[in-house]
């Protein structure tokens, strides 16, 4: 029933501990627990019982993290004892809600980026289809099928988007692996700081390389260059060799 009053402690820093989170690393100091207690008042005179005001448990990576939840929830319901049992996603739910979002976000734009570049493998094909008209008629007249057209058009096309493809996953494999230095040299250059811990909560900018990830953008990217020379080689294929040397 009284009214809330600061105090004061007088404590001697031993160490320092940095968390990688900037978050935590400027609002958190690590004390003797009892001393705190003692401090804030939060030790009963009468019986001499200690109290805490919250109680943070780490399980293990490979534990569910909703399960644990659920039970410690069972066990203590909050209509019967007066304990918040959450975990560290409820507590983040904005960022992470943020985060996944932008993640959403930069999975459309990457496919967008491979459809714009499909479409210029559509285009390239064909003009390589126009200017070959010649060469594509010399063959049929000499007896190719139109099978054996298409195949030469749809090998080029895998053989390119096979490379390209490979190509493109071992650049972005490296630039994963060395971005904070990437971002280092950015900074150096433009004068910014370009991954800014206040902001982002991290000393460096975190990277998870996920195979299945890379496996399915690099089988999409395969697919859509397969698909954008289907067309194409479709055109070569149904040329006709009288048609195709008329005017050559």
């Amino acid at each position: 029933g009284m009214p809330p009053k600061p105090f004061s402690g007088m404590f001697t820093v031993v160490d320092l501990y940095e968390s990688k989170m900037s978050e935590y690393d400027s609002s958190f100091a690590f004390v003797p627990i009892e001393e705190l207690q003692r401090v804030r008042g939060m030790i009963d005179p009468t019986t001499n019982i200690a109290s805490v005001s919250a109680i943070q448990i780490r399980l293990k990576d490979e534990a569910n993290l909703t399960a644990c939840r659920e039970k410690l929830r069972a066990r203590f319901p909050a209509n019967v004892v007066p304990y918040h049992v959450q975990s560290w996603k409820d507590m983040q739910g904005p960022l992470l809600a943020a985060v996944q979002m932008e993640t959403t976000l930069l999975n459309i734009l990457l496919f967008l980026i491979i459809f714009v570049a499909g479409f210029g493998i559509l285009a390239t094909f064909y003009m390589i289809v126009v200017e070959k008209t010649r060469d594509i008629g010399i063959l049929k007249s000499l007896g190719a099928s139109s099978s054996g057209i298409m195949s030469i058009f749809l090998g080029y096309g895998m053989s390119l988007c096979t490379v390209g493809t490979g190509v493109g996953i071992v650049i972005g494999l490296v630039f994963v692996a060395y971005i904070n230095q990437i971002a280092d040299i950015v900074s150096v250059l433009t004068g910014q700081e370009v991954f800014n811990p206040e902001f982002y909560y991290f000393t460096e900018i975190p990277t998870i390389v996920s195979p299945i990830m890379v496996a399915l953008v690099a089988l999409g990217a395969i697919s859509i260059a397969i698909l954008a020379a289907v067309l194409p080689a479709l055109r070569a294929a149904r040329l006709h060799p009288v048609e195709a040397l008329r005017y050559e």
